[in-house]
């Protein structure tokens, strides 16, 4: 776990230096009153999809922010386990010097060793809840690329389009560019998105971590903590 815990600063660091786009290049579209309903079709088209993934970055950041509540609740249950153990341990020491009964000495040892479980389950999801910020970090740079993707692409449709239909102000823009801008950005995506993948591949590891130290105390006799859900895919970015 403690390998888990000090790979998120570069984690951190990777996502951080990833969300550096360059501005797209505009181009001159005082000419698209020139083109008709089927000529603009593709422009229409490119701008939807220019929504779309404006939208979804607007998920993308709410579930970046439900992560963080998650975690936070995590740290208050480690909190609670914590004191529960403390008072575990004062009551075996006080059985001790009562000089109480075996079986009650033996409950109070088990009442140790479960709170030492609590402890080590809330460490675990803690770590998962940990990483899962991080995922949804990724996730939301990756919402944010398509979104520098779109733009580039709606840049691409109106060079594409004036220029099919010999609109003069196509000329005012570098076709080469346009392209090479739209192709920068989907790499830049796709590089954002298999960051993305990972950090959710190495999340479910952590999940059943948490998970096979979690089902040893869920019928202890203790309030159940919030419920988390398990790590599964971001919502459409497309």
């Amino acid at each position: 776990m403690r390998e888990l815990i000090r790979a998120f600063p570069a984690c951190a660091l990777a996502l951080a230096c990833a969300s550096s786009p360059k501005p797209v290049q505009k181009v001159d579209d005082s000419g698209l009153g020139r083109l008709d309903d089927s000529q603009m079709q593709p422009v229409d088209d490119a701008r939807v999809e220019q929504g779309r993934a404006q939208d979804a970055l607007s998920r993308a950041r709410a579930n970046e922010a439900d992560a963080q509540a998650r975690l936070e609740v995590a740290k208050t249950e480690r909190g609670v386990a914590d004191a529960q153990m403390k008072r575990a341990l004062a009551e075996r020491d006080l059985l001790k010097k009562q000089y109480a009964p075996q079986d009650q000495l033996a409950r109070g040892d088990e009442e140790v060793r479960a709170g030492q479980d609590r402890i080590r389950a809330a460490d675990m999801k803690r770590a998962y809840l940990e990483r899962m910020v991080q995922v949804a970090q990724a996730d939301r740079n990756a919402a944010a690329a398509h979104v520098e993707t779109a733009n580039a692409m709606v840049e691409q449709a109106k060079f594409r389009a004036m220029k099919a239909a010999d609109v003069p102000q196509a000329q005012s823009a570098n076709g080469g560019a346009v392209d090479a801008r739209v192709a920068e950005s989907q790499v830049r995506e796709a590089q954002l998105r298999k960051q993305a993948a990972d950090l959710r591949a190495s999340a479910v590891d952590a999940y059943n971590k948490w998970q096979q130290t979690d089902a040893r105390v869920r019928t202890l006799a203790r309030p159940e903590p919030i419920p988390v859900p398990p790590p599964t895919g971001p919502d459409s970015t497309r």
